[in-house]
């Protein structure tokens, strides 16, 4: 069995709502053909065969709107993040969130237990001299990553079609005349991340445009966001194999309600698609459910060579 989980950062259940919601408005057609339906809250819980959809809590029970660090790590390690630092962070961990990253983060779980264990995202090639300047931070999934012993994927990969850039399309890359990098289609981005899930138990890959346009409340990008995940995702659901379980979900509301700049309160989305789908989605009700379903789930798989 291989799982592959795609992480869309800030996406939410919003209303079925044309004038709010990018995902009623531009009507991608993943979500449509899995459910017959926009992606929004009015489809509640769905248990199908091959394919369900958990509306999964953010909150946590804690006041205030979810944030990324605390989300994320919710996510990631199974730990209520936000209640044990009392309230909800935004942005970057601090050195107690990244502790409870490096102690339970799944993909160290993972790897300790001996299975294979990827991110696909790349990083630019001076990402960890950026870092040393602090001109950048380690994002949650970073530290997971980094957490397991593995190194980051950059250009080497990149330029042998080994890794997928956080955009999809390599188009934010252009502009640094990378030798080996050009433009792709989200159609071959999809089918890069299959190709390495299919050499690993376990892949990950972050997407966060979606957040990013949310808070810019940008109608024109949103659609363009929309359009690309669409065949991304469509990508990756008709390459995976079918042992191949996909898991996708988010860390907080954001970008289903584009008439607000920040995040929101509503459930967000885990989708399981695969023939084991059922076993996941029972186990799920909030962020903190997730990884301790993963690791319920790879309990009795053999290895492979």
């Amino acid at each position: 069995m291989k799982i592959v989980m795609l992480f869309i950062d800030g996406l939410g259940l919003g209303q079925n709502d044309a004038k709010r919601n990018p995902l009623v408005r531009f009507s991608p057609r993943f979500f449509k053909e899995l459910f017959e339906k926009h992606l929004t809250i009015e489809l509640g819980t769905v248990y199908r065969p091959e394919v369900c959809l958990v509306p999964t809590d953010a909150c946590l029970g804690v006041d205030g709107l979810p944030q990324s660090a605390t989300g994320q790590t919710a996510i990631f390690t199974g730990v209520n993040a936000a209640q044990v630092m009392g309230r909800h962070i935004p942005g970057f961990p601090g050195p107690a969130l990244a502790g409870i990253v490096q102690e339970h983060g799944i993909m160290r779980q993972l790897a300790d237990r001996g299975y294979k264990v990827t991110s696909a995202n790349m990083y630019s090639p001076d990402y960890q001299e950026l870092v040393r300047q602090r001109k950048r931070r380690h994002s949650v999934t970073t530290l997971v990553i980094m957490g397991a012993g593995i190194g980051l994927r950059s250009l080497p990969e990149m330029q042998q079609g080994q890794a997928v850039c956080q955009d999809l399309t390599n188009e934010v890359l252009l502009p640094f005349a990378m030798p080996g990098v050009s433009a792709i289609t989200p159609t071959e981005a999809g089918r890069r991340l299959v190709e390495l899930a299919e050499q690993h138990h376990f892949t990950m890959f972050e997407y966060f445009q979606t957040d990013r346009y949310g808070h810019k409340q940008n109608w024109i990008a949103a659609e363009r966001v929309v359009n690309q995940l669409d065949e991304f995702l469509l990508a990756v659901q008709s390459s995976a194999s079918a042992d191949t379980l996909i898991i996708i979900t988010s860390d907080h509301g954001n970008f289903e309600d584009l008439s607000v700049k920040t995040h929101t309160r509503n459930p967000v989305p885990t989708i399981i698609i695969g023939s084991r789908c059922q076993e996941v989605a029972a186990q799920i009700r909030s962020l903190t459910d997730i990884t301790p379903a993963i690791l319920t789930l790879f309990k009795g798989e053999n290895f492979y060579d």
